[in-house]
C-alpha cells in the first residue's frame, strides 16, 4: 500500500506540473498575442472615427456655417472634452458674426490661437475681400487652400474676386475646382451663370440642368431662352421653378434655405433671402414672358399672384428685374420696345 500510495502521489504531482505548464503556456501565448496586436495597432495611423466632426467639417468646407454650428454644438454638448468639436463650434460661431463690428478683433484673437487653421485663414480672406483689399484676400484664400485641399468655398470666393477683376479664365478655373470638390447647387449655378455671361448658352443650360430641385437654375435657364427668343421654353422653366418654390418639403433643404445673390452692377449686390422674395421674382419673370408674347392679361395675372413684399424688398426686386431686362434688350434689340414698355408699366410705378 505504501508503494502504491507513493506512486499515486508521484503521478498526481506530475499531472499538476503538466497542467500548470500548459496553463502558463496559454497565458503567455494570449498575453503575447495581445501585446503584438497592440503594437501593430500603435503603428497604424490614427483615423478620425467621429462622424459628427467629419460632417461639421464638410459643412464648413462648403460655407454652410449655421449647419456646421448645429453639428458641432450637438457633439460638444454630448462630450465637452471633445476639443475638435469645441474648436469647430468656435470657428462656425465666429463666421456667423462676419457682419458684426467686432468680427475683425475676434478673428485676430483666434488667429493668434492657431495661425495655421485653414478656416481662420479663409475668414481673413473674406474680411479683406469685403474691404476691397483683393491682393491680401487672395493671399489668405490660397493659404487656406494649401492648408485644406477640400475647402471648396475658398475656390468659390477666389472665383468671385477674379470675376470682379475681369479675369474670366481664372474665374472659370476656380469654379471648376469648387465643383470638382463639392458639386453642390450654388457652385454649379455660379458656373452656369459664368457661361451665360460668356454667351455659351448651351454649356450654361447644361450646367443649370444638373441642379435638379433648385429653382434659381430653372429661372436662369428661362432667361437664356428669352435671349434666344424661345418664349415657350422660358415659360416652361419658370413654371418649373414656381412648382419647386411652392414645394414646402423641398424648400427645407439646406441649398434652398440659402439666399440668392445678384450683382446688378459693380459692387452692388441684391440678396433674395426669404421665400416670398424668391416667389415674387419668379412670378415677375413669368409675367415678362407672357408680356413678350403679347399676352398682357396673363402678364398682369402673374403679378397679382406675386406675394406682398416690404417697400425695401419691392424696390430691390424692381432694381433686379430692371437689370435683367436691360441685359435682355442689349443682347436682343428686337425686344427693346417691349422691354421699355414693360418697365414703364410695371416697374416704374
Amino acid at each position: 500500500m505504501s508503494f502504491l500510495t507513493k506512486t499515486g502521489r508521484w503521478f498526481a504531482k506530475e499531472n499538476i506540473r503538466r497542467i500548470s505548464f500548459i496553463v502558463i503556456f496559454i497565458i503567455i501565448a494570449v498575453v503575447g498575442g495581445r501585446l503584438t496586436h497592440l503594437y501593430d495597432v500603435s503603428k497604424k495611423p490614427k483615423v478620425v472615427v467621429q462622424q459628427s466632426i467629419v460632417e461639421g467639417d464638410n459643412a464648413l468646407n462648403i460655407g454652410r456655417y449655421a449647419e456646421a454650428q448645429r453639428i458641432f454644438a450637438a457633439e460638444f454638448k454630448g462630450n465637452s472634452k471633445n476639443k475638435e468639436a469645441e474648436w469647430g463650434l468656435k470657428i462656425a460661431e465666429l463666421r456667423q458674426s462676419l457682419l458684426m463690428p467686432t468680427f475683425k478683433a475676434d478673428l485676430d484673437a483666434i488667429y493668434q490661437e492657431d495661425p495655421n487653421d485653414a478656416y481662420v485663414n479663409f475668414f481673413m480672406g473674406e474680411y479683406y475681400a469685403a474691404n476691397q483689399q483683393s491682393d491680401t484676400a487672395i493671399t489668405y484664400y490660397n493659404q487656406a487652400i494649401a492648408l485644406n485641399s477640400k475647402l471648396a468655398e475658398a475656390h468659390f470666393k477666389l472665383a468671385e474676386l477674379y470675376e470682379q477683376q475681369g479675369l474670366l479664365e481664372a474665374t472659370n478655373v476656380e469654379l471648376l475646382k469648387a465643383v470638382d470638390i463639392a458639386p453642390i447647387t450654388k457652385y454649379r449655378n455660379k458656373l452656369g451663370t459664368l457661361y451665360f455671361k460668356q454667351k455659351r448658352y448651351e454649356a450654361a443650360i447644361k450646367e443649370y440642368g444638373k441642379n435638379q430641385g433648385y429653382p434659381l437654375s430653372a429661372l436662369k435657364s428661362a432667361m437664356i431662352y428669352w435671349h434666344l427668343e424661345y418664349l415657350s421654353q422660358a415659360l416652361n422653366y419658370q413654371k418649373q421653378a414656381l412648382g419647386l418654390l411652392e414645394n414646402e418639403a423641398l424648400m427645407t433643404k439646406p441649398e434652398n434655405q440659402e439666399p440668392w445673390y445678384f450683382e446688378i452692377m459693380p459692387k452692388k449686390v441684391i440678396s433674395l433671402s426669404e421665400l416670398n422674395q424668391k416667389l415674387a421674382y419668379a412670378y415677375y419673370g413669368l409675367s415678362v414672358s407672357f408680356y413678350l408674347q403679347g399676352d398682357t392679361q396673363r402678364a398682369e395675372n402673374a403679378i397679382l399672384k406675386s406675394p406682398e413684399l416690404s417697400a425695401v424688398q419691392q424696390l430691390d426686386l424692381k432694381d433686379l428685374l430692371t437689370t435683367d431686362l436691360d441685359v435682355l434688350a442689349q443682347a436682343n434689340g428686337g425686344y427693346s420696345d417691349q422691354v421699355e414698355a414693360y418697365k414703364l408699366r410695371y416697374l416704374q410705378k
